[in-house]
């Protein structure tokens, strides 16, 4: 959120406005993919706050002052909407840990973190279990009642309930169905590809968090610069490489719409520590998440790459800041 923390009542507000923005969103998620993603963010607020009091007590400061802010549950809620539904407890739980001591209160806590806290959890799972984070949810599994989900993300049972599975989004299906369009294997158009997009829930999804993404525009909590940069980045790159490319590639729309485009561009690049702090260096900011996101979505080998572009431009902020600020003084 690109905006200023002045004061523990300001990051408080803060921290509820964005929140109640992340409702419509995470409300067609749990209708559209599964209802287990409210209780997948239960429990990482609940980890998370124990593993933030246990890490203030070490550190003998107050607990209450650094959990009464926010900011973790925040994190927290973040972190969930991001994995997959099914991810096992035991799993999201060490995530959620890695989240508070690695992503937030090894650099002091709130204001001192280098990376964005939620991103550093989802990439700690995504290195650590490949597997479970690149497997979701499809239509036959939502047959099963909640229990049955709930059940399934226990150690124990954890392959047992899963008898079909997808890609976490619908991008690393389309860059294999247009590689097997290319070699022929399978008979696939740009067409088809659009409307493998348009039949899924993810253009849905992602309006929803489009939404909570605007509200907070309206109500000043964040600015333009980085969330239109990331989007306008993707949109331009898609579309060229739809133009250009000898294979059948969704359209520039479409691929924007899929994903964690929404939820990354106005909730996660957009996190006020970690993030350029000029205007201008908003958008060269959001130019670079743009620009890895579609580099390691076609080219990497993780179907999403949102989260390692944030860390990666993470990194760089403060560099583009710095140029950007003797620039100005000259």
């Amino acid at each position: 959120m690109s905006i200023e923390l002045r004061s523990s009542n300001s990051v408080t507000s803060v921290m509820l406005l964005v929140l109640l923005a992340l409702i419509p969103g995470t409300a067609t998620y749990a209708w559209l993919i599964s209802p287990i993603v409210i209780i997948n963010i239960v429990f990482c607020v609940l980890i998370a706050i124990a593993a933030e009091a246990v890490c203030m007590w070490l550190r003998n400061r107050s607990a209450l002052s650094a959990l009464s802010d926010g900011s973790i549950i925040l994190a927290a809620t973040l972190l969930a909407l991001a994995v997959p539904p099914q991810l096992p407890f035991w799993q999201l739980g060490l995530g959620t840990v890695a989240m508070v001591v690695l992503g937030k209160q090894l650099y002091g806590g709130l204001g001192q973190n280098l990376f964005n806290p939620a991103m550093v959890g989802f990439a700690f799972l995504m290195v650590s279990f490949p597997q479970t984070m690149t497997i979701w949810i499809d239509s036959q599994q939502q047959s099963l009642s909640m229990g049955e989900l709930i059940q399934a993300k226990w150690p124990l049972s954890v392959n047992s309930q899963w008898d079909s599975i997808t890609q976490a989004t619908p991008l690393e299906s389309i860059r294999l169905a247009s590689q097997f369009a290319a070699d022929q294997v399978a008979p696939m158009t740009q067409v088809t590809l659009n409307q493998y997009v348009i039949n899924g829930p993810w253009p849905v999804i992602n309006l929803g968090f489009l939404v909570g993404g605007l509200w907070l525009l309206y109500k000043r909590v964040i600015s333009w610069h980085i969330p239109l940069s990331v989007i306008a980045t993707l949109f331009v790159l898609h579309g060229l490489l739809s133009l250009t490319s000898a294979q059948p590639q969704i359209g520039a729309t479409l691929a924007i719409a899929s994903g964690a485009t929404m939820l990354g561009a106005f909730f996660i690049a957009t996190d006020p520590v970690t993030a350029a702090t000029s205007n201008v260096a908003r958008v060269i900011y959001g130019i670079g998440i743009g620009s890895l996101t579609f580099v390691i979505r076609e080219w990497g080998g993780y179907p999403e790459g949102f989260a390692f572009a944030v860390l990666l431009m993470n990194m760089c902020a403060p560099l583009i800041d710095l140029i950007l600020n003797r620039y100005a003084q000259r």
